[in-house]
């Protein structure tokens, strides 16, 4: 073999080479990727069920769960505490709704989390005033989306003055 042929076989290797290394580095993006989804879901996740936890060792929480939020008796305090957990719950589904829209997260997570508003939270008077009021602080897509899933008939903006911390601007 003379060098012009070692060359050429030199050439063909290095070829080979490149092409293998651009293929092992295809697997570990791809596995990358889904280490991260993973790993963005993992967090997510841990959250909620942190929550849950936290949740059910509180009795007289969730005594405050079971209770009828349509109810006209509930207090100041109660109706303060409705709107804390209901906006939680919301910033949880728009985290999650930015994920799902990088491609961060697999395709069931954030119905997951709609279906759980989807179960009557967000029917009675305080949670659709936080909506109201909250929903100008999201990004439109995810307001759209949000009043797609859980309000398909819109809501009224008027209802951000049953918010229990609503105060109205003084002239």
């Amino acid at each position: 073999m003379n060098f012009v042929e070692l060359g050429a076989l030199g050439e063909v290797v290095a070829a080979l080479a490149t092409v293998g290394t651009l293929g092992y580095l295809a697997v570990q993006i791809r596995l990358s990727n889904k280490l991260a989804i993973s790993s963005i879901e993992h967090n997510l996740n841990t959250r909620v069920y942190d929550r849950r936890f936290t949740i059910s060792r509180d009795d007289e929480f969730c005594e405050f769960l079971s209770r009828d939020w349509n109810s006209n008796e509930l207090s100041r305090i109660e109706k303060t505490k409705i709107a804390q957990y209901v906006t939680m719950l919301i910033i949880d589904a728009r985290e999650v709704f930015l994920q799902d829209k990088f491609g961060f997260v697999s395709e069931h997570l954030l119905s997951a989390r709609l279906d759980v508003l989807k179960l009557g939270i967000m029917q009675n008077p305080t949670s659709k005033s936080v909506w109201a009021s909250y929903r100008k602080l999201v990004d439109p897509d995810f307001a759209e989306y949000f009043e797609q899933e859980i309000y398909p008939g819109g809501i009224d903006e008027g209802l951000v003055i049953n918010h229990p911390q609503y105060k109205p601007a003084k002239d």
